[in-house]
């Protein structure tokens, strides 16, 4: 893991690397010799039933496959950061993005006007953010005014794909009805909620009124009738709702990324973008209450390490399909 995040800082660190397969080649170079240095570094075993475990349960294949799985799941997860996603939603509605950056001069909640860079289409929006933060202003909010419509498209549609139009690679429309996984984790999820002990928005209120009260010395602390409430609502979310949601969010991952992906030996940066965007809106609903880009990463970076589990792929043959892509 520890080899895998330097690999991956390594590859998006360099603004000249533009294209996924050359993030992914630079990256799986660098991988072999940064994992030795980690296992040297790393403290030796000191149980003898551990080391057994791990001798019984991993071959040398096995290790090859995990590093290359961890590899990949470190990249795909760090597209978050690359600000992708953000230009995926601009590109998608754009009419949409540009009022909304309008609205932000009206907005009494915007400290300042929105920033010109983030109308200029000739400028991409990692370039305009690469020094940041603080990041373009306006950014944020032309996002989720984009989000939040892509979001309730996508609810009242038989499949879910809200920003199908919009992926960079040539696809069908429409898009083929939801598979019986996806409906089935929707139904999870929307169960979990009308079951849980306070709906969202009371769980939301509830929760954010005892942070609130929690790290502000100028309120009075939260009572124990408080503090015990937001306690059980917590245990109860993160029995029922949160695992639900990040199952939903994986299997709209997967069900996205398999319908955008032509090819499925191909794993092209706009179809990760955009599966990883359609990962996000799936929990979207959820994301004053709980950190959905948390459930979105967890999904990307699971799919992505089966990715790589169910082809047999090291780092040396992820290398090489890399330089094919």
């Amino acid at each position: 893991m520890e080899a895998a995040k330097e690999a991956a800082s390594a590859s998006f660190a360099d603004y000249s690397r533009t294209e996924w397969s050359d993030k992914v080649a630079y990256a799986c170079d660098k991988m072999p010799s940064l994992a030795l240095q980690a296992c040297d570094n790393h403290p030796q075993i000191v149980n003898p039933k551990d080391a057994r475990r791990l001798e019984a349960g991993s071959t040398d294949d096995d290790f090859g496959v995990a590093l290359a799985g961890e590899l990949m799941g470190e990249m795909v997860g760090r597209l978050g950061f690359s600000f992708e996603p953000e230009e995926l939603c601009r590109n998608a509605y754009s009419a949409l993005w540009d009022l909304a950056l309008d609205e932000c001069v009206n907005d009494p909640d915007m400290p300042e006007a929105p920033d010109p860079i983030l109308f200029d289409r000739t400028i991409h929006l990692s370039e305009a953010c690469k020094d940041g933060p603080p990041w373009p202003s306006g950014l944020h909010y032309a996002s989720n005014a984009v989000m939040e419509f892509a979001h309730h498209a996508s609810a009242y549609s038989s499949h879910g794909l809200g920003l199908a139009h919009a992926s960079a690679v040539p696809v069908l429309w429409p898009p083929p009805d939801a598979p019986p996984a996806l409906a089935s984790a929707r139904r999870a999820l929307s169960t979990a909620l009308e079951s849980a002990l306070l709906d969202k928005d009371e769980y939301t209120a509830n929760l954010h009124s005892y942070l609130s009260a929690r790290d502000n010395p100028n309120v009075p602390d939260p009572t124990l009738a408080e503090t015990d409430q937001v306690a059980a609502a917590l245990r109860d979310w993160n029995e029922t709702v949160i695992p639900a949601a990040r199952g939903l969010a994986t299997a709209t991952y997967a069900h996205a990324w398999e319908w955008a992906s032509t090819d499925q030996d191909r794993w092209d940066l706009g179809v990760i973008v955009y599966a990883h965007t359609e990962a996000f809106l799936s929990v979207y609903d959820l994301r004053q209450a709980t950190d959905a880009y948390d459930l979105t990463d967890a999904a990307c970076r699971s799919h992505a390490w089966w990715w790589c589990h169910d082809r047999g792929l090291d780092v040396s043959s992820l290398r090489e399909m890399a330089s094919n892509w």
